[in-house]
C-alpha cells in the first residue's frame, strides 16, 4: 500500500476533496530544487487551489512563523533524512511548504498526481536504510486517527514524526493509538497563541502521553528541542510484562513451602535480567491459561503466549522459544542468544538377565573359535601319542584315550593344573603352546567376566529416524507445533511421522506411555535431557534416554510485539550477552542453584551410595550364571546316571 495514496483516500474520505496537488511554483523544469535533504513527495489533500488559502487558520506571518519552525525541526533532527510531508486545506500555504521545498535534493516528480500513479510511483511504508522523516500538518487530525488504529502493515515504526495539530489531547491521541505506542520517535506541536507553539515529545515507556520539551516563539525555541531522545537505553525502571512458564532449565520455579512462587531463574530468565539491568526496567511475570503454554492458532484464533503476545497483552514472551518463520506475522523475535536440538526421548530397555553375563566377555564368532578348538586339539593330541608309540617312543599311554586327551585338553582350558606330563620332545612342544594358548583365553575371559558381572548389559535400542519409522510408535509432544514441523520436513522418514504425532497439554501426561513403551516425546534436547536425569533416574540408572538421531536444529530468541520498538535494544544488549559468555553462565548458575534446592541434591546423594562405600559387594543377582551352571551340571548328571542304571 503506497503511503501517499492511503494517506490521500483517507484526508479526502474526511474532507471531500480528490486526491491534490503539488504547490503551485514550486517546480522547475520538472525537478525539485537541491539541498541536503531528499523529499520523497509532497502530499496535498485538498484540490487545485492558491496557496494564499482563504480557509487557512493562520496569518501569513503565522505561517511564515511556522514554515521556519518546521525548516529548523527538519535540520535539527531530520538531518539526513528522507522526507514526507502531509498536509490539509488549512495549512495549504505557500509560506509554509515553500521553505520545505528549498529543502529537497534534486528529484524528478510529475506535476499532478492522482491515485493510480502514486501507487505505481512506489512510495510505501516500508524503508530500507537511513531514516525517514514524516511532517504531518493536519487541521482535521480524524483521519490521521483512523490510520493509527488500523492495520499494523501502514505504517513506518522506525520513522521520525512531527504532527501539527490542533490540540494537546489529538496528539496523546495519536501517542496512545494502536501504532503510536510502538513508534519510539514522535514529536509534535501544538498552536498556544499567536505565532506561538508548544513542542511535545512522546514518552513512550517513561510514562503515558506526551511531555512538553520547548516552545516556539518570536522565530526561535526557548530551550534547545530534543524532540526524539533515545527512550531506550534508559527506560527509568518502567515495569514490562513478560509472559513464560516453569520449562527447565529454561525456566525455573523456586516455590515457598505453601507452593507459591518466590522467584524464577533459568537460562532465559538469566538473559531477560541482564537486558533489565542494562536497560533499566522491571519485569512483571505472567503465564498462558493453564494447558496452553507456547499456543498455536486453532479456528484463526491465537491462545496460549502467542495469544498474549499478538493481542499486545504482554510486551516479552521467552521460555525456550524456537525462531520459526509460521510466528514472524504475529510477533517480532529477538537476535537469539542460543541454538538447540528437537531430539526424541524413549525408554531405556531393561538390561540383559545377569546369567548372561558369562558369554558377554567374548563374543559370538570368538566362543565359536574357541569351542571348535577344544573339539579338535584333544583328537590332535590323541593322535600325536598313538604315532608317537607306534613309532618306539615312549609316552604316556593314558594320553592315547580320546577320553582322557580331551578331559586333559580341557582341563588345560579351565587353567587347572595337569599332573601328566609328556615323554616325548614333541608332545611337550605340543602341551606347552597349549598351555600358553589356554592360559591367554583363560586371563582374558576371567577379567572381561569381572567387569560384566558388575555391569547390566544392555540391549540394542532404537537409535535412528529410520528404526523410529519401523517401529510404529506413537510421536507425542507437548502442544501442535512439532506436529506441523514433522509435516513440512523433507525427509521421508520424518515426515511419515507426523501421521503419528500426538499432542498433549502436559509433559507429564507423556510420560507414562514414554516408560511403558507405547510412544517416543519429541522436544528440545535440554529440557529432554533434564527430565531424564532428574526425573527418571535413580541410583545412576536412566529410565529414559535420548536417541543418537535428532529432528533438527532451532536458534532460541525471545520474543516481542510484533514491531515493538523494544527489539531494537534488545538485540544489540543480546549482541553483548552472547559475545560475553553470560548464557552459558545463567546455564551453569541455574543448575547449581537448582541443585541447591532439594531435588536434585537428594537423588545425587541416592546415586552416590556405592561410590562412598569404595567396593561393591557381588551379589547372587550379579552370580546367578554360576549357579544356573552348576545346577545344569547337577541335572545333567543325573540324567545321565539314570541312563546308566538302565542300561
Amino acid at each position: 500500500m503506497a503511503i501517499t495514496g492511503l494517506l490521500s483516500w483517507l484526508l479526502v474520505a474526511s474532507l471531500n476533496f480528490p486526491p491534490g496537488v503539488l504547490a503551485e511554483g514550486t517546480l522547475k523544469n520538472g525537478t525539485l530544487p537541491s539541498d541536503r535533504f531528499e523529499t520523497n513527495y509532497l502530499l496535498h489533500s485538498g484540490s487545485n487551489s492558491t496557496h494564499n488559502n482563504v480557509e487557512s487558520v493562520l496569518e501569513e506571518w503565522e505561517a511564515v512563523a511556522l514554515g521556519r519552525m518546521l525548516v529548523a525541526v527538519v535540520e535539527g533532527e531530520m538531518r539526513g533524512c528522507k522526507l514526507v510531508v502531509v498536509y490539509d486545506k488549512a495549512y495549504d500555504h505557500q509560506a509554509i511548504l515553500k521553505p520545505l521545498l528549498r529543502l529537497d535534493n534534486s528529484k524528478k516528480v510529475n506535476d499532478v498526481y492522482n491515485l493510480i500513479n502514486l501507487f505505481d510511483f512506489g512510495v510505501s511504508w516500508t524503508v530500507g536504510g537511513g531514516c525517514s522523516g514524516y511532517l504531518m500538518l493536519l487541521e482535521k487530525p480524524r483521519p490521521l486517527l483512523s490510520l493509527t488504529s488500523t492495520d499494523q502493515l501502514l505504517w513506518d515504526y522506525r520513522g521520525r514524526y512531527l504532527f501539527v495539530l490542533p490540540t494537546r489531547g489529538d496528539l496523546e491521541a495519536v501517542v496512545k493509538s494502536k501504532k503510536g505506542k510502538k513508534t519510539e520517535n514522535i514529536a509534535g506541536a501544538v498552536k498556544s497563541g499567536r505565532g506561538t507553539w508548544q513542542m511535545y515529545s512522546s514518552k513512550l515507556y517513561w510514562g503515558k502521553g506526551v511531555s512538553q520539551v520547548s516552545t516556539w516563539r518570536g522565530g526561535q525555541f526557548s530551550a534547545p528541542p530534543r524532540l526524539y531522545p533515545d527512550k531506550l537505553s534508559n527506560m527509568r525502571g518502567t515495569a514490562l510484562k513478560a509472559v513464560t512458564f516453569e520449562w527447565a532449565p529454561s525456566v525455573f520455579y523456586y516455590r515457598g513451602r505453601n507452593g507459591s512462587v518466590l522467584f524464577r531463574y533459568g537460562t532465559d530468565i538469566g538473559v531477560l535480567e541482564t537486558l533489565a539491568t542494562v536497560l533499566n526496567f522491571t519485569v512483571e511475570y505472567q503465564e498462558p491459561p493453564q494447558g496452553q503454554r507456547w499456543g498455536g492458532k486453532e479456528n484463526g484464533v491465537w491462545s496460549g503466549m502467542m495469544g498474549k503476545l499478538h493481542r499486545d497483552e504482554v510486551d516479552i514472551g521467552l521460555v525456550d522459544l524456537y525462531v520459526t518463520i509460521v510466528r514472524v506475522g504475529i510477533l517480532d523475535y529477538t537476535a537469539p542468544y542460543d541454538s538447540e536440538l528437537s531430539c526424541f526421548m524413549a525408554r531405556t530397555e531393561p538390561p540383559l538377565p545377569r546369567w548372561q553375563s558369562l558369554a558377554y566377555p567374548f563374543q559370538q564368532d570368538t566362543w565359536i573359535a574357541i569351542l571348535t578348538g577344544l573339539v579338535v586339539v584333544g583328537p590332535v593330541l590323541c593322535l600325536l601319542v598313538r604315532g608317537v608309540i607306534k613309532c618306539g617312543g615312549e609316552e604316556v599311554s593314558s594320553l592315547a584315550s580320546l577320553s582322557v586327551s580331551w578331559y586333559y585338553t580341557l582341563g588345560l582350558h579351565s587353567c587347572e593344573a595337569q599332573v601328566i606330563v609328556p615323554k616325548t620332545q614333541s608332545t611337550r612342544i605340543f602341551i606347552i603352546f597349549l598351555w600358553l594358548y589356554t592360559m591367554t583365553l583363560t586371563i582374558a575371559y576371567s577379567t572381561n567376566l569381572t567387569a560384566y558381572l558388575l555391569v547390566s548389559k544392555a540391549p540394542a535400542t532404537m537409535e535412528t529416524i529410520k528404526e523410529l519409522h519401523a517401529s510404529g510408535l506413537e510421536v507425542s509432544g507437548v502442544g501442535k507445533f512439532y506436529g506441523n514441523a514433522l509435516g513440512s520436513a523433507s525427509d521421508p522418514y520424518l515426515k511419515s511421522l507426523q501421521q503419528r504425532f500426538q499432542p498433549y497439554d502436559e509433559a507429564s501426561d507423556i510420560f507414562p506411555r514414554v516408560l511403558s513403551g507405547r510412544a517416543v516425546m519429541i522436544q528440545n534436547s535440554p529440557y529432554l535431557a533434564f527430565v531424564a536425569a532428574t526425573k527418571f533416574t535413580s541410583r545412576g540408572r536412566a529410565r529414559m534416554r535420548l536417541m543418537r538421531e535428532c529432528f533438527a536444529p532451532f536458534s532460541i530468541a525471545m520474543a516481542v510485539q510484533r514491531h515493538s520498538p523494544l527489539k531494537r535494544k534488545f538485540d544489540e544488549v543480546i549482541g553483548w550477552v552472547v559475545a560475553a559468555g553470560l548464557v552459558r553462565h545463567s546455564f551453569l548458575r541455574s543448575f547449581r542453584l537448582y541443585a541447591r534446592g532439594g531435588a536434585a541434591g537428594r537423588e545425587e546423594e541416592e546415586g552416590e551410595e556405592v561410590e562412598r562405600e569404595g567396593v561393591t559387594s557381588l551379589s547372587l543377582e550379579h552370580l546367578q550364571g554360576i549357579f544356573f551352571i552348576i545346577v545344569l551340571g547337577w541335572v545333567a548328571s543325573g540324567m545321565i546316571f539314570l541312563m546308566e542304571m538302565v542300561v
